[in-house]
């Protein structure tokens, strides 16, 4: 069986392997993790090795699911393709809007700031003007199409990535430091604090699975989509270790707890100031990247819902020559854009991150279940990558999910769930008013023609 959208203009094949795991990557290693990466170091000691490992690996199972749902039901919408059979459309909406609405517009719009503060520090240049060039760069990128995408992504990351690994094995074996290194208990705040600290661990990896909306531009989906989420989560999980616990033998945990730039300062103590200006480069490149990533896969999944019927239909506008989503893309420019237009300090940008991996988290719960729904109502549905040992990927996933919402806080739960409310609220609203469809009943796949799905005999 095969469903299928006719359509004049229709996204087009660009992305391999390695242009995947640039966007794949690209958003993981942002500026607001390198921020978050060495205040938890700060606040836990070596032993947040413990929960970054365990989040790795939880994040693997979770993509398992991504990466099956991606390849079995190829769509820009992403969440909004997976749920619309599994629980319908009001949950599709919601699922869009709490994951990544918050997020571009929370933690994701903070991005541009770092990058701009780091840019002040260095070089004297002014924060927002810097914030706003950069997010206008890659603007125009994402509306010339997914090849210069790739290409962008590819540089950013390969380059941000290596100055980590390059500064965190240098402090680590002394190689041309500047500074001795200073002794550091392994867990000197108790188990408790890292049980703790799972909010840290996961946000390193939160957002891996940003390669899927582009599933219909990826050559060999089923084979490059899981490969550059899992091997990502590897690599983060290896140069963020290394400049983490390269920090810590520099300089004292309560210093790197406390600071408002602890990564440059943890690079200033070991390399001076050719350090900083490495890491204020790679920290540019981080929100760079970020933003880059966030105006790719963002507008797809607003794309999806829009030539669903789920948002206004002008938001599907596909340009005819570049074939991007323009009206989309600039919806996620301007949430990117929104703390250009606010006083905003590092205490105010952990506050939106934390909000954002909320939010975030809650999605993630969502496509497990989809997942498991989908499996028992749809067997025969053909799947070119299959999680495997199903179902305990999804319980360890969901799990997972669970326990790190509880443990980050009221402040952050709370800013989150009245998002939440105000998102199920919209999706209910415009489901039965607007679409005039059951709120909570799953679609058929014949009621999706943009997708195309095959049944095994």
């Amino acid at each position: 069986m095969f469903t299928e959208q006719q359509n004049q203009v229709t996204l087009k094949r660009a992305l391999g392997f390695w242009q995947s795991f640039g966007v794949a990557v690209g958003l993981v290693v942002a500026a607001t993790t390198m921020v978050s990466l060495t205040n938890y170091f700060g606040n836990v000691g070596p032993a947040f090795m413990i929960p970054a490992a365990v989040a790795g690996v939880a994040v693997i199972f979770i993509v398992m699911s991504y990466a099956e749902l991606a390849t079995a039901i190829p769509g820009a919408g992403m969440i909004a393709d997976y749920t619309m059979p599994a629980m319908g459309r009001t949950m599709s909406i919601f699922g869009v809007l709490t994951g990544y609405i918050v997020l571009i517009s929370a933690g994701g719009a903070c991005e541009s700031i770092i990058s701009g503060m780091c840019a002040q520090y260095v070089w004297g240049i002014p924060i927002k003007p810097f914030a706003f060039c950069m997010l206008l760069l890659f603007l125009i990128i994402n509306f010339l199409g997914v090849e210069f995408l790739g290409k962008s992504q590819i540089i950013l990351t390969v380059g941000m990535m290596a100055v980590l690994f390059i500064l965190g094995l240098g402090g680590l074996l002394q190689l041309g430091t500047v500074s001795e290194q200073i002794p550091v208990e392994f867990n000197p705040y108790g188990w408790s604090t890292v049980a703790s600290a799972m909010l840290g661990g996961i946000w390193l990896y939160i957002g891996i699975e940003y390669v899927c909306p582009m599933t219909e531009e990826i050559i060999k989906p089923e084979k490059n989509i899981p490969r550059a989420m899992i091997l990502g989560v590897i690599a983060i999980f290896v140069c963020d270790m290394l400049f983490g616990m390269a920090v810590v033998k520099y300089i004292p945990l309560q210093d790197i707890a406390t600071s408002d730039i602890p990564q440059l300062i943890g690079a200033e103590k070991m390399y001076g100031t050719a350090g900083v200006m490495l890491l204020a480069i790679a920290t540019i490149f981080a929100g760079a990247s970020s933003a880059d990533s966030h105006m790719a896969a963002v507008p797809r999944m607003l794309y999806g819902l829009a030539r669903d019927g789920m948002l206004p239909r002008f938001i599907a506008y596909l340009h005819p020559k570049f074939r991007t989503p323009w009206i989309a893309i600039l919806i996620a420019f301007a949430c990117l854009s929104t703390p250009l237009f606010v006083n905003v300090d590092i205490s105010v940008i952990m506050s939106y991150v934390s909000i954002a991996c909320v939010a975030w988290l809650v999605s993630y719960i969502m496509v497990q279940v989809d997942l498991i729904i989908i499996r028992k109502k749809y067997p025969k549905l053909h799947r070119p990558f299959k999680s495997p040992m199903y179902p305990l990927p999804q319980i360890i996933g969901i799990a997972t999910c669970v326990y790190t919402i509880v443990t980050s806080g009221s402040a952050a739960m709370t800013g989150a769930g009245y998002f939440m409310i105000a998102f199920m609220i919209y999706s209910i609203l415009w489901v039965k008013f607007k679409m005039k469809k059951k709120c909570f009943e799953p679609v058929t796949f014949d009621e999706m023609p943009h997708i195309i799905v095959k049944f095994d005999e």
